[in-house]
């Protein structure tokens, strides 16, 4: 009924002081009514009893004037009734308030207890029509025989009830008269006195109740908007934390319960904000570990639901859909499935090498307990390692290639000295060509060494290049010198502008061009064409130098690997043109180096392309420039 606490407290307020108002409005008029007739009929005994024995001691009174002169005085009408019922003597105006007998006065003996009520008023009024007639009857008793023979017999009564035709209140008792005559007194009184009192009380209780109630009604108001005001706003501050506003506080707190409530929510406020503040910061470092990562990583339940992962784990596994709130069975390959089953099942760490789409994958699983053992899930980490099997391959590779590049040249060396030192080269001419070609092996040797250093120290950040204006004309002659002998039937086309400079370090630039133009000869047909462009980008300040050729090509799938050191492309290309692996991946490491950027276009069977920029450099020659080596 009351579900507001304002309605309940104003309810309590309100509905027990009306409750006790107005009970006392309904019992202490009747109450005080009860009492001031208990009080009223004591008195007319009293005073009965006074007149009676007045009466009883005096045998020739004037009875008439006794009686009128106490009616007066107590205003009460005083009758005189014998054994007979029969009306002997009565004050004045005694007739006129016979009409006052009440239907069902109650009786009293002499000693308070209560007896049987006298009948109706009205048949009494039948025999006393005529106020001047003494002897008649009092008709109106008739149904009061055996009462009356009480009162005579030393009985008092006493009754109240209320005269029809004079709509008025009485109160009458019947009295003995104690001188052996048989006779009664009767004291009848209106009772419009003290009912006039109770109908004032009645009314003024009445005022009060309703003053009250409205008191209550005002009090009840003022009490419950000082305790259910700061509770409103209690939750209005609350519904702001619950949409995140923790810099909402409680003010002007009252010195009470509700101010210490106010107090602590408060501190809760602050407390609940640094807490959720110290998660916030977790979670983000959480998600930031888990999003950095490079392998991926999924969280699954005992149940099989997959709470956790992260972005890599869909790259990884190829995933387009999310994962959360998904069974892994449902959405995750095979091989990776029954891992996890095996760990939920087995509650051992279990690991994986599986391949998925042309990548080679890990998977180590790990089961997770909680603090009483039991299970709660499983872990996973999976990871992409078909670089790492790559690289070892092009490593395996590098290293077959290295011992097939040092093994060669020292068995030729061998060879020879051994027919030298055999004396099995008798012509001095022989002997110093045997000696020439055991040089140049090693100096074969020696260069791939040197290859495997230089490139060991650029990766390491070692090496410092020494950048100053180059003639870009006249260094790509100069290779182009030193390999002319190497270009056969190839045409090589030079499409150079004068005057072209470039920061860069002489020497390495030199190593670049070599590389670059070596590859070209070494994988173009021999009646192919080669082609070196020099183009100037004066909005950004750079030169662009292009080496193209028309050979075999560059498969797409190799194009993102052939900077990477050990690698080489399928041999089947070109079985008799293999080198080390190292030429490009030095070629990057020098144009990086001189803050320029190289890349590559190919297509097998039409040619490749090998652009790499440099920034211009102001004019201005070298003595290292104008010489041509």
């Amino acid at each position: 009924m009351f579900k507001s606490l304002f309605s309940k407290i104003m309810s309590s307020y309100i509905l027990i002081p009306t409750l006790i108002l107005i009970a006392l409005f309904v019992f202490l008029p009747y109450n005080l009514e009860s009492y001031l007739a208990q009080q009223k009929k004591e008195e007319l005994v009293k005073n009965g009893k006074e007149i009676s024995e007045i009466i009883a001691s005096e045998d020739r009174i004037d009875i008439n004037k006794i009686l009128s002169s106490f009616a007066q005085s107590l205003d009460t009408n005083l009758v005189l009734i014998n054994e007979s019922g029969q009306i002997v003597n009565r004050s004045r105006g005694v007739m006129r308030m016979m009409n006052q007998i009440p239907t069902g006065p109650m009786m009293r003996n002499s000693n308070g207890h209560r007896g049987m009520m006298m009948p109706n008023s009205s048949h009494m009024h039948q025999s006393m029509q005529n106020e001047s007639m003494p002897n008649n009857q009092f008709q109106n008793l008739m149904g009061l025989k055996e009462e009356l023979k009480k009162v005579l017999n030393g009985e008092i009564i006493s009754f109240k009830g209320e005269n029809k035709h004079l709509e008025q209140a009485i109160i009458a008792v019947g009295i003995p008269i104690n001188d052996g005559s048989s006779r009664a007194l009767f004291l009848i009184s209106p009772m419009h006195d003290f009912e006039n009192a109770i109908d004032n009380i009645r009314m003024l209780t009445l005022q009060v109740v309703i003053g009250a109630i409205i008191f209550a009604l005002l009090l009840g108001y003022i009490i419950s908007k000082s305790i259910t005001e700061p509770i409103a706003e209690m939750k209005k501050k609350v519904n702001k934390i619950t949409d995140g506003d923790f810099s909402t506080k409680l003010e002007d707190l009252p010195d009470d319960e509700l101010g210490e409530l106010g107090q602590s929510f408060n501190y809760m406020s602050a407390k609940l904000e640094e807490n959720l503040s110290e998660l916030s910061t977790e979670k983000n470092r959480m998600h930031e570990m888990l999003t950095s990562m490079t392998e991926g990583v999924l969280g699954v339940t005992a149940t099989g639901e997959i709470m956790l992962s992260n972005t890599m784990v869909k790259e990884i596994l190829s995933l387009k859909q999310s994962l959360q709130g998904r069974y892994f069975s449902d959405c995750l390959p095979q091989d990776l499935s029954e891992i996890i089953s095996q760990v939920l099942n087995n509650n051992e760490e279990q690991e994986i090498e599986f391949e998925l789409n042309d990548q080679i994958l890990t998977a180590q699983a790990a089961p997770v307990k909680k603090s009483d053992k039991e299970l709660w899930g499983v872990i996973i980490l999976v990871s992409d390692i078909t670089e790492i099997k790559r690289l070892d391959e092009m490593r395996r590779l590098f290293v077959a290639n290295v011992s097939h590049e040092l093994k060669t040249p020292l068995t030729s060396i061998q060879g020879y000295l051994e027919a030298i030192l055999d004396g099995m080269v008798e012509d001095e001419e022989k002997e110093q060509e045997y000696l020439q070609r055991v040089l140049n092996e090693t100096d074969r040797m020696s260069n791939l060494v040197g290859d495997v250093l230089d490139l060991a120290k650029l990766q390491s950040k070692q090496f410092e290049f020494e950048l100053r204006p180059v003639n870009l004309k006249t260094l790509i002659s100069s290779v182009y010198n030193n390999l002319e002998n190497s270009l056969g039937d190839k045409e090589l086309i030079l499409d150079i502008p004068e005057e072209v400079y470039v920061k860069a370090d002489r020497d390495k630039l030199k190593e670049v061009i070599i590389n670059l133009l070596s590859n070209a000869i070494k994988f173009t047909s021999a009646e192919g064409t080669i082609e070196i462009d020099v183009q100037m980008n004066k909005k950004q300040d750079k030169v662009i130098v292009n080496v193209i050729d028309d050979g075999v090509g560059i498969p797409k799938n190799e194009l993102a690997h052939i900077w990477e050191r050990f690698h080489q492309v399928d041999r089947s290309r070109n079985p008799d043109q293999q080198g080390t692996g190292l030429g490009l991946a030095i070629v990057k490491e020098i144009i990086t180096g001189m803050n320029g950027q190289i890349n590559v276009e190919s297509t097998v069977g039409v040619g490749s392309k090998f652009s790499f920029s440099l920034e211009i450099s102001n004019k201005g020659v070298s003595s290292n420039d104008e010489k041509i080596t």
